[in-house]
């Protein structure tokens, strides 16, 4: 086996994903026309941020529950049902647990607020949605009231189509101290819709005078720019906050509405392939382009308000984020995988590979010992092409204290150094300094792991040799037990 070999195994994962999507009915584009490396070049025309491994771009302002999105950390969304007064063909609500039984069932989401305060939960960011969430607005007012009782200080917020939405229940919502409201606006094309699009904007536009940051958030659709820049320029006139310009999303049913109106799915719908929690679906193809030239407008038209792109992808790093965290608070399972590093800018914990034949020589080279003893470790695992190894197959080589080589000695203190800048000190477990570990070495397959940091140095000792970069994540085994999974692999050029 070599490095071409290996990743390929991850391309036949890309293609089986395809072929699963395809029985949803929609078809991908023929090519990819909208390449992620041009989020950069807009940022950079327009003067905006570039933010969350280049997911999020934002002009003027962004909500802090957006900021606190990338992570999840500290922040939390509650609905009160899913029972809607709107019928979109592309809300993706029907994919949530036990929909069904929540359009006609609601929660207790006071109760359950109440309930996380006294487990110990800390909020930042708290949110109310449906459904219409308005549709129980009794509910509505006492959550906002538990908020403020027990979150004196988080950013509580609320989103709604503006359905319900008098001026009595706005001055509630204010003085109960809801500080953003959400409205969710929908272009369709559809002339009956007209009233609905109307009352919405009604609603919007009494809501500035009663809430401090008043919001839109809509997907948006390949062929929406033209009512999209007439909206945009009316939403400022109005004094309207932030505007969020969602990428659109398949979410794999409905499929007929979707083909209907002539759209497709993008190519290349993740950087990274995997088991996405987020309900919202696949990227469809022409909305971030759509997007992209938004944000080039509201800058060209000087709009005061805020203007955020969120892509899909942007919506998927607070699951990786949440995963992978653990690796930093837990020292024990960090000094376990020492060849391993958390990204800080996608949140896969990575690290350089190197297969088949040229992996014994690398393996003596970071070793840096001629002869190498090879440990097993029962609770280590090692994944190839993102299928876990039984713990009886997997290998790892232990650098005991007597062994190291300078260059381990120096890469264990700067992880070190790293860990502690971080923060992580404060919830670390203790480990003994023998479990560290900084290779791993599958025998069986040819596969030897060592830290991304290493890379410079491997490379000029092995110029011939193809390097990979190996992206992971955490996850539990049928036991409850933290495992690393490999999700993707590169040739790193």
């Amino acid at each position: 086996m070599d490095a071409k070999e290996y990743i390929a195994a991850f391309d036949e994962v890309k293609a089986d994903f395809e072929k699963s999507v395809a029985e949803f009915g929609l078809p991908f584009e023929a090519k990819e026309t909208q390449l992620r490396e041009t989020r950069v070049c807009v940022a950079e025309q327009c003067g905006c941020h570039c933010e969350n491994g280049n997911a999020s771009l934002w002009r003027n302002w962004i909500s802090p529950a957006c900021v606190a999105c990338r992570t999840g950390e500290r922040t939390a969304t509650f609905f009160t049902s899913l029972k809607c007064s709107r019928h979109c063909y592309f809300c993706f609500n029907p994919n949530q647990e036990d929909y069904e039984y929540w359009l006609s069932h609601k929660r207790d989401i006071a109760g359950e607020l109440r309930e996380a305060h006294a487990a110990g939960a800390g909020f930042d960011c708290l949110a109310i949605t449906g459904g219409e969430p308005l549709l129980f607005k009794s509910d509505v007012y006492a959550f906002l009231d538990a908020a403020r009782e027990l979150y004196p200080q988080a950013h509580v917020r609320l989103y709604t189509c503006g359905d319900f939405l008098d001026n009595a229940c706005l001055a509630e919502l204010r003085d109960r101290g809801l500080d953003e409201i959400r409205f969710s606006v929908k272009l369709d094309g559809d002339e009956a819709l007209a009233p609905e699009h109307a009352r919405t904007l009604d609603a919007i536009e009494r809501a500035v005078a009663f809430i401090p940051d008043v919001m839109v958030e809509m997907p948006v659709g390949p062929h929406d720019g033209l009512a999209m820049k007439e909206l945009l320029m009316r939403l400022d006139a109005m004094g309207v906050r932030g505007v969020n310009l969602l990428e659109f999303g398949f979410p794999l049913c409905n499929a007929e509405a979707f083909a209907e109106r002539g759209l497709e799915l993008r190519q290349n719908p993740y950087p990274i392939l995997y088991n996405y929690w987020y309900a919202g679906g696949l990227p469809i193809a022409g909305s971030e382009a759509e997007c992209l030239e938004l944000m080039r407008f509201a800058a060209g038209r000087g709009l005061k308000l805020g203007v955020h792109y969120c892509s899909l992808d942007n919506k998927n790093t607070g699951q990786i984020y949440q995963q992978n965290k653990g690796f930093l608070l837990d020292k024990a399972f960090a000094a376990a995988h020492g060849w391993l590093h958390f990204d800080e800018g996608d949140y896969f914990l990575k690290c350089a590979k190197v297969v088949g034949d040229d992996a014994s020589s690398v393996l003596g080279w970071a070793l840096g010992e001629d002869s190498v003893t090879v440990e097993r470790d029962a609770t280590s695992e090692q994944v190839a092409a993102g299928e876990r190894s039984t713990a009886a197959d997997a290998q790892s080589v232990v650098a005991e204290p007597d062994m190291k080589s300078e260059r381990a000695v120096a890469v264990e203190q700067a992880v070190e150094n790293e860990r502690n800048a971080a923060g992580e000190q404060a919830m670390a477990n203790e480990a003994p300094s023998a479990a560290v570990r900084f290779v791993d070495y599958d025998e069986s397959t040819q596969v030897v792991a060592f830290p991304c940091a290493w890379l410079p140095d491997a490379r000029k000792a092995f110029p011939a040799v193809d390097f990979i970069e190996s992206l992971n994540v955490v996850e539990l085994d049928d036991s409850g037990m933290p495992v690393v999974r490999e999700v993707d692999a590169r040739i790193v050029l």
